[in-house]
């Protein structure tokens, strides 16, 4: 009988340990919602910002996501790089831009996968041909419930890859002070930029929010205890991995990106971010 109720004792922890195992790295899609708040609009602006997607796939057609893009009706749609990926096949990203496109104004800038593709410009064209509008070092003005607003973007750093390092950080820095140039103070201006980890650049480039991803929000958090174990470009506990982050004259949000890839997520599943921009005294 003893024998019998230790047996029994170890099938219920193991029981236990699968349903805690199935729960932390359940990789479910996620609404991660944030709110900013600004005196240079007189009506709130809704965001709904997709990083690091690397084509994986959220049901037929994309279904499952485009539904949760649906049922909070942003008023742009914000693509953060990685969309694509360069280690397989991608058509569940065309299929989102297929169920995207006219439905919203849409912005996307590169992240460092694309870049590893054969023909980043021959893929950039044909984004445009979905009528999303492709941000690399330029600046779009545009206009959301009578009021205007600037979207900017830079490429990823990979782009100037094959160049010196001070060469290539330069590079990337003339995209960014380009755009930078084109703020006039009064207007809310929004800088997508794939990488979260330059801090020190986005402090003095002018933005009042930064998007970015690429952190993958560290692949394993600890909720509470750790924000993420490791991060490319950023090492072992970054320091932005996922969430928002205060920077003085500007806010950082990082998305813990939309990939389902084979390493485990752990307390970390993919997210879609609603970032809702009111004005101040609302």
């Amino acid at each position: 009988m003893k024998k019998k109720g230790k047996g029994f004792a170890l099938l219920i922890c193991l029981g236990i340990l699968l349903v805690f195992l199935c729960i932390a790295c359940w990789q479910g899609l996620r609404i991660q919602y944030y709110i900013q708040e600004t005196d240079k609009l007189s009506a709130p602006v809704r965001l709904a910002v997709l990083t690091d997607l690397h084509g994986s796939t959220y049901g037929a057609g994309q279904k499952e996501l485009l539904q949760a893009i649906e049922s909070h009706q942003p008023d742009l749609v914000l693509l953060v790089g990685d969309m694509w990926d360069d280690s397989g096949d991608s058509a569940a990203t065309w299929d989102l831009l297929t169920g995207l496109a006219g439905a919203y104004p849409c912005y996307y800038v590169t992240g460092n996968h694309e870049w590893r593709l054969d023909d980043v410009q021959q893929l950039k064209s044909r984004i445009r041909d979905y009528g999303v509008v492709v941000l690399e070092g330029t600046v779009e003005m545009v206009e959301v419930k009578g009021q205007q607003l600037y979207i900017a973007g830079v490429d990823d750093p990979s782009a100037f890859q094959g160049m010196q390092s001070s060469t290539a950080l330069d590079s990337w820095q003339a995209q960014l002070d380009s755009c930078s140039a084109q703020l006039d103070g009064r207007h809310y201006s929004i800088l997508l930029t794939h990488r979260p980890e330059r801090i020190a650049q986005y402090q003095e480039s002018g933005f009042d929010l930064l998007l970015a991803g690429h952190a993958h929000g560290g692949q394993v958090r600890i909720p509470g205890l750790i924000n993420g174990l490791y991060a490319p470009n950023q090492g072992f506990f970054p320091a932005y991995a996922g969430g928002q982050y205060d920077l003085g004259l500007c806010t950082l949000i990082v998305s813990r990106g939309l990939c389902k890839n084979a390493l485990p997520r752990v307390f970390n599943r993919p997210e879609l971010l609603i970032v809702d921009i009111v004005p101040a005294d609302s």
